[in-house]
């Protein structure tokens, strides 16, 4: 059985990198943006040290960052922190506090997890430099006292990619248009694995491919379902279209 060559649009965690690995899959993974990090600004994290906060994180670059400065910006033994994903989780863990994450690895029921819990702390959301997704406006329609503090910026990585994969992987819209806007585009025969609908959407959007929706949105779980469908494309029977074929 011939194992597929795969690229990821983004980075995964070292867990799944260790089961492509087991499992001898050829992959490259690229976000395709360059991260640079901001320092604290302590000033502001010593006036509101003494306020009940409660930390909320979407992305890995945050997480990272929150476990880096954890102890300069005032993140107290009983605070809680928020964040979206396993992968994230598994971050956020170094840092000792206590984390929680919604059932499914969206904005909305993160919002609701905060709003559920909402005891007038103030809610801290640590992002980068563009918004990725709603939690913004969702916790603004629900009267939650946040404010949003930027500890990353994340500009484009024009990097143009000449080999050619035998699937494509992506997370997120952003994940497509990023790829898209490097002047890149995916082998015509070969399919694209969208993490979730929205993904799907924009796949079916961008490129004239087959695209497969997984409904699996854990990371781990959403790249085995994606390379056993693209190695069951890469093991189909070529058919001779000179002979009749009965399907």
């Amino acid at each position: 059985m011939e194992l597929p060559a795969v690229f990821i649009g983004g980075r995964i965690s070292s867990l799944t990198r260790k089961w492509l690995e087991s499992e001898q899959i050829r992959f490259t993974e690229h976000p395709l943006i360059r991260i640079s990090y901001r320092k604290p600004d302590l000033d502001f994290f010593e006036s509101i040290r003494n306020e009940s906060k409660k930390w909320v994180v979407t992305s890995s670059y945050a997480a990272h960052w929150l476990v880096r400065f954890c102890k300069q910006v005032g993140a107290n033994n009983n605070d809680v922190v928020y964040c979206l994903s396993e992968k994230q989780e598994q971050i956020l863990s170094k840092c000792g506090r206590r984390v929680q994450r919604p059932e499914s690895p969206k904005a909305r029921p993160l919002a609701e997890l905060i709003i559920q819990q909402n005891d007038d702390s103030k809610v801290v959301y640590l992002s980068g430099n563009k918004s990725l997704n709603e939690l913004p406006e969702l916790l603004n329609a629900n009267s939650i006292d946040w404010l949003s503090v930027e500890v990353y910026q994340n500009t484009k990585a024009e990097i143009l990619l000449n080999e050619v994969f035998d699937g494509y992987l992506f997370f997120s819209p952003a994940d497509i248009k990023r790829y898209k806007a490097s002047g890149n585009f995916p082998s015509p025969n070969a399919p694209v694995l969208a993490n979730g609908n929205h993904t799907a959407q924009a796949a079916w959007a961008e490129f004239p491919n087959l695209v497969l929706e997984s409904k699996e949105e854990e990371e781990l779980s959403f790249i085995k379902y994606a390379i056993r469908r693209i190695t069951e494309k890469l093991n189909e029977p070529e058919l001779d279209y000179r002979k009749i074929h009965d399907f």
